[in-house]
């Protein structure tokens, strides 16, 4: 019980109180001595009238790890996250699960490790066996139960879209949208932008959840319904996204007239809101739809290198977003390129211009095809090119990363591919 005196030392010198501040009728200073020095076991009684002194709970006072601790340790793996070095977000947290109370820092420590422990067993199964650790729903779970004692709903549900994350990942789809409909069951949803979000992303997630069923009416009427509630709450980065998937859907179920509009309200949306980084990106998302739906191969060209000019000499967007658009911009232009029949030139523009996807950010299955598809085009120019083999490897991985697509046109044109660069 050690750790107890020096979670009550360590809170008193934070709160600048003197063991004389601490003390009262109920424990004396010398008593509060020797429990800082770890000579004497507090019972729960004394436990509770020193919590009450610092004001603080109980938990608080008795758990192994400190609150601030956990927060760094948080701060930390989120950042880990961010970088793709899930590994090391395992070795950082698994030493603490053991010493935590139930404070909100240890439900998103359990939470952290959940997501670490999916990730690493999907992605690098040899780092997963490592782990000794192989139920991330245990963690989930935990987590799940600390957040409804702390009555935080919302966090909760957070957990739950992982969840049903996974069941997609699965091609379980009812079962993805049994859980999220369970989440905006449970979800209040307060004047808050947080919560907000989380219903804007449980309707998403069942709009891919129906789309993969090709069940495209009630996708349709979910997104609309996304719309409509984020245009009316005022929840803007998620309304141009929205927008942006349903142009896609409409493309992709050949309503190219009603795309057509959805592109150009996305642009007065923007026009709106002055903002560089989503300019740049609905131009480029732009150039997608020219090449892969409406065939404009040569004007797509075109629009890529206007991007690419504004990017080198207008933009004011920091380095490393300047850098992430650029390669976007000339790998679109590779597989506009492609298709015109020059291989040689759009594999130099592929290889010198590599999309990096971060295999554990959550991005939705259309962020996913959008960045795997290159893959698909560039089989198509190693097969030409007479790399048969590296054709058939790329041109598989393509449709193995596509499968959660399983009715769309992205997943159909990689289908393709493969098919042609497996023929004899």
């Amino acid at each position: 019980m050690k750790h107890v005196g020096e979670n009550i030392k360590r809170i008193r010198t934070e709160k600048k109180m003197t063991i004389s501040d601490l003390a009262n009728e109920h424990v004396s200073r010398g008593m509060i001595s020797l429990i800082e020095n770890g000579k004497t076991r507090p019972s729960i009684e004394r436990l509770h009238h020193i919590a009450v002194q610092l004001n603080v709970e109980i938990a608080e006072l008795v758990e192994k790890i400190s609150k601030e601790v956990l927060r760094r340790k948080i701060t930390e793996a989120i950042e880990l996250f961010n970088n793709d070095e899930v590994a090391a977000v395992i070795t950082l947290l698994k030493p603490v699960l053991t010493k935590m109370g139930k404070s909100y820092e240890a439900a998103r420590v359990y939470e952290l490790y959940a997501k670490a422990l999916y990730y690493s067993y999907v992605h690098s199964n040899v780092e997963y066996l490592k782990t000794e650790d192989e139920n991330w729903e245990l963690y989930a779970n935990k987590a799940i139960v600390l957040y409804m004692d702390l009555q935080m709903e919302w966090r909760v549900v957070r957990v739950w879209a992982f969840l049903a994350k996974i069941e997609y990942e699965h091609a379980n789809y009812r079962e993805t949208i049994q859980i999220l409909d369970k989440g905006i069951d449970k979800l209040i949803i307060e004047d808050s932008l947080e919560t907000k979000a989380i219903y804007i992303e449980l309707l998403t997630g069942k709009v891919w959840s129906y789309t993969a069923q090709d069940d495209m009416n009630v996708a349709h009427e979910l997104l609309d319904t996304a719309i409509e509630f984020s245009r009316k709450s005022l929840i803007l980065t998620d309304y141009y996204g929205l927008l942006n998937i349903k142009t896609w859907l409409l493309y992709d179920t050949h309503h190219y007239e009603e795309a057509r509009k959805y592109v150009a309200e996305a642009r007065s949306f923007i026009n709106l809101m002055q903002d560089e980084y989503l300019f740049i990106e609905h131009e480029l998302a732009k150039v997608l739809f020219e090449e892969f739906f409406e065939n404009k191969f040569e004007h797509a060209i075109e629009m890529a290198d206007e991007c690419e000019r504004y990017l080198i000499s207008k933009s004011s967007l920091n380095e490393a977003e300047k850098e992430s658009l650029l390669v976007f911009a000339r790998d679109l232009k590779a597989r506009s390129i492609t298709r015109l029949g020059r291989y040689e030139e759009a594999l130099d523009l592929f290889n010198s211009n590599i999309i990096e996807v971060n295999e554990f950010m959550e991005m939705s299955p259309l962020d996913v095809a959008i960045r795997e598809i290159t893959k698909s085009y560039k089989a198509i120019c190693f097969f030409q090119l007479g790399d048969v083999l590296k054709a058939r490897k790329l041109a598989g991985y393509a449709v193995e990363k596509l499968r959660g697509m399983p009715y769309s046109s992205y997943f159909q044109f990689a289908r393709e591919v493969l098919a042609y660069v497996s023929k004899d």
